[in-house]
């Protein structure tokens, strides 16, 4: 990124802001660099990897569920 970059205006909710800057410190990088880096990386899964990934997720939530009934369900509840 350099000083030639295009500026860019952006409204966010107040606690994305946090977050962003929160994530900044933590990885030391400014807020641009930051935001710069996450979209970024959005963009490498193609749309396929994607999909394949959200059905992933769902499968452990659903089993996570399914692992939670079974733990109550023997009086193991945590």
């Amino acid at each position: 990124m350099s000083r030639d970059d295009p500026h860019f205006r952006l409204r966010i909710p107040e606690h994305l802001k946090k977050e962003i800057e929160a994530s900044a410190r933590e990885n030391s990088r400014s807020i641009t660099a930051e935001i710069v880096h996450r979209l970024e990386h959005s963009f490498l899964l193609s749309d396929s990897d994607k999909k394949n990934l959200l059905d992933e997720i769902e499968h452990l939530r659903t089993r996570l569920a399914q692992l939670k009934t079974h733990i109550v369900d023997r009086g193991l509840d945590v």
